[in-house]
């Protein structure tokens, strides 16, 4: 396996001897010893504590605060209402650069108006938590109860009260689009399949909740902020732009993050009330989030409703889709991601992939809720429209009297290159043989034997197939490809010590996924060391390096990329000085295993470490006008959008009598190009197919009528645990990139799109014999024995 050392030059071929292997994690023996640092570990000299009071009322006017006795409570230090803040910031500003989507500005402390239960109303800086919790018990709030609008499609009807006073009519975001003539061919179609799917509201439930550490110095006027970030260089500039404090007086660190899933991508109220609490008393001030919070307030997600049609034509193909997605969006954007995030993907992006359908239309909808704001979780989007496509296909091929696989064989995209009908080029992937290997692996003949046999024995087996092909490594070309202005990338700075030990720091910031040991893989192999020699810091202080964010499965992409720019003329200096030594031609070595050496002649060699020491320090080997430096930046963004893709099939037994779902087994296809560590990317497999188990079976957050969080602790809020986790055989196709460095493409969020829609499909092919369906998750016991016949409302 090899790759090209630079984009801009001839170089020679690096072999892969890294790359590829199933490295142990460099991360673990410090983690797993109890050596991790996280948020909540630090502690600052003369450190005040903060807490927030919420709202308890999902919508109503706010008449008045009264924070007197709180303030006069020893050892409270600080009590300000949003009238207070409103002196230095008037809000946040979220939108979606999409057609149509409005604008919000959501207050850092509510004024006026209480929009959800949890929305903050206070904050109170203290000696310690306990005494600032206390201190919140003091506070006097009066309120006048408005309507809660809870239902997003009433939401939108004429008439229905306001959730939020900035939208009208509640709509935080409305568009869509048609390609192609889609009312002739619905018009003519042989069949049309129409169904409505829905996607119920999750939590991320990062295993570390969200924290905020700020410590302002008046003297300097520098601001260091501590935070559990997915994208702490977008933090620093939203704080800068926000309270106004110079940028380059801004430091962000980013500890050990135990989790993000896309819930730390964002900007949160608290990321700027801290730094303004720690300049007004000039000491540092810390919040840390209980998960009571973190259910109720840090990020929902994944709630849509999608009614998604086929039209067919008489030998069954696909000949025209229309998709309606309309999320709950909650009471505002939550930048930058907003509302607008998930309807839009699962509209305007989902739909337009893995089968060949060039006609089609599609509208996406947010309705303004009075529930906490929705956000990004991993395959934002994606799972919802992935799942109602992959759903209806299934509902189709049933109508037909076709296997899924067949169904899904006939209608794939079959040619690569092809262009959608957005005019979205696909020219790399593996979609048709992802489909004919799934079927192999789970020998779908043998399996529908089984399922009869079983069935004669009472027991009701299903198998479900989901097919997926996501968009990843977002750079600036994938956005542009889809319609949004955004800019990305990322830098990387190599260096290689005179004992020729390399350390590589990054602008990605990692929250588990294994990034140190992967970058420190592609670094070891661009210069000739081992994985063990390489030392990588990844993305703890803005200090260092820029980076755009861990997020949207670009991790590995854009390390590899700018680590293999900033390697490149590190590299040909080690070449070119080893070539001196040895009195050969550059293009007659090679880096590997800690030596360079002639090819072909092993015993001719010397090792990287005397090399790199007369890098430093002896010019007697240097070519002439040589810079003896051994440490390099670049950026790195991929110039080319890149799709990785996929399939999955979930094996389940649906027990008749208790409704409970068991999944046995899941098979998992998976392309994301060169596999830089395959031991990661099966862990990153199992995770993402669990968490798509338990948004297809287990979680949900619930909210009453009256707008109140149902769900609020673990015992509520139904996590899947390992009784439930299932067998899982997982097999790789290869189809590398030809524009990422080394030919990876992302795939950090492939399995929690894929999973829901293969359960779902599973569990409706086990109750089949009932005459039974259903279309929304998650799948409860009650709506199993519901959905058979077993119960009644």
């Amino acid at each position: 396996m090899t790759w090209q050392t630079s984009s801009h030059r001839s170089t020679p071929m690096v072999a892969a001897r890294s790359v590829g292997r199933s490295v142990l994690r460099s991360e673990d023996p410090r983690l797993l010893s109890g050596g991790g640092r996280y948020l909540a570990d630090l502690s600052l000299p003369r450190e005040l504590h903060a807490a927030l009071l919420r709202s308890n009322e999902a919508h109503s006017r706010l008449l008045a605060v009264d924070v007197s006795e709180a303030q006069a409570l020893p050892g409270v230090h600080l009590v300000w209402t949003g009238a207070d803040v409103a002196t230095f910031c008037q809000g946040i500003e979220g939108a979606l650069a999409v057609d149509g989507c409005i604008a919000t500005v959501m207050p850092l402390l509510a004024r006026d108006t209480l929009h959800y239960v949890g929305e903050p109303i206070a904050l109170v800086v203290a000696d310690s938590r306990a005494i600032a919790e206390d201190a919140m018990e003091l506070i006097s709030v009066t309120t006048e109860p408005l309507p809660p609008v809870t239902d997003p499609n009433a939401a939108l009807e004429a008439g229905s009260p306001l959730a939020n006073e900035q939208l009208a009519g509640n709509v935080g975001l409305r568009g869509g689009a048609s390609f192609g003539p889609v009312d002739e061919c619905f018009a003519v179609a042989h069949r049309v399949v129409e169904e409505t799917y829905h996607t119920g509201r999750l939590s991320p439930t990062p295993m570390e909740t969200r924290g905020v550490i700020a410590s302002y110095d008046w003297a300097s006027q520098e601001l260091k902020l501590w935070t559990s970030t997915q994208m702490p260089h977008l933090i620093r500039y939203f704080v800068t732009a926000y309270l106004g404090i110079q940028e380059n007086l801004v430091e962000v660190l980013t500890p050990d993050t135990g989790g993000g899933f896309g819930q730390k991508a964002h900007l949160f109220v608290e990321e700027l009330l801290m730094p303004l609490a720690s300049r007004e008393l000039n000491r540092p001030v810390k919040w840390v989030e209980d998960r009571r919070e973190n259910l109720m307030v840090a990020g929902q997600a994944h709630e849509q409703f999608i009614t998604i049609a086929l039209a067919l034509d008489s030998d069954n193909h696909i000949t025209a889709m229309r998709t309606r997605a309309l999320g709950d969006g909650g009471a505002f954007h939550q930048p930058p991601w907003s509302m607008a995030v998930e309807p839009w993907c699962a509209a305007a992006v989902t739909p337009q992939g893995v089968y060949n359908v060039k006609t089609l239309e599609y509208t996406y909808e947010a309705a303004a809720t009075n529930k906490a704001p929705v956000g990004a979780y991993r395959g934002v989007g994606y799972m919802a429209g992935t799942y109602a496509r992959e759903a209806i296909i299934d509902e189709a091929a049933r109508a037909v009297g076709m296997s899924p696989f067949d169904f899904r064989r006939l209608n794939v995209v079959k040619q690569l290159p092809w262009v959608n009908g957005q005019g979205v080029t696909y020219d790399e992937g593996s979609w048709l043989e992802s489909i004919d290997r799934l079927e192999q692996m789970v020998g779908y003949e043998e399996f529908r034997e089984r399922q009869l046999a079983a069935r004669a024995e009472g027991r009701y087996l299903g198998l479900g197939i989901s097919v997926f092909v996501e968009s990843t490594g977002e750079s600036t070309a994938m956005g542009k490809a889809h319609g949004l202005p955004d800019v990305y990338h990322d830098t990387a700075t190599v260096r290689m010590d005179p004992n020729g030990t390399v350390t590589v720091t990054l602008g990605l910031t990692t929250q588990g996924q294994g990034n140190r040991t992967t970058a420190a893989q592609v670094a070891a192999d661009m210069m000739g060391v081992r994985p063990e020699d390489v030392t990588v810091i990844a993305g703890d202080s803005t200090r260092h390096t820029y980076g755009s964010g861990t997020v949207a499965s670009r991790g590995a992409i854009i390390a590899a990329g700018a680590i293999g720019r900033a390697a490149g003329p590190l590299r040909d200096k080690l070449l070119a000085v080893a070539a001196n030594m040895l009195e050969i031609s550059t293009d007659d070595i090679e880096l590997a295993d800690g030596r360079a050496s002639v090819r072909g002649d092993s015993e001719a060699s010397v090792s990287i470490a005397d090399v790199a020491t007369s890098v430093y320090f002896d010019d007697s080997v240097w070519p002439e006008g040589f810079d003896p430096g051994l440490e390099a930046t670049f950026a790195y963004d991929a110039g080319r959008p890149m799709f990785s893709n996929g399939a999955q099939a979930a094996l389940v037994e649906v027990d008749p009598f208790t409704g409970f779902v068991t999944v046995d087994t899941m098979y998992v296809i998976e392309d994301c190009g060169t596999v830089i560590n395959p031991g990661i990317v099966d862990g990153q497999i199992r995770g993402g197919a669990v968490q798509g188990i338990g948004a297809a079976l287990f979680e949900q957050l619930l909210y009453d009528d009256a707008g109140q969080l149902t769900t609020t602790t673990l015992m509520d809020y139904h996590l899947p645990t390992a009784d439930v986790i299932p067998v899982f055989k997982i097999e790789h196709l290869q189809t590398p990139s030809s524009h990422t460095w080394n030919g990876a493409k992302g795939m950090g969020e492939s399995a929690m799109i894929a999973a829901p829609a293969a359960v779902l499909n599973a569990v409706n092919d086990a109750i089949a014999p009932f005459g039974a369906i259903l279309r929304d998750i998650p799948i409860t016991p009650e709506d199993v024995l519901r959905a058979i016949g077993q119960v009644t409302d």
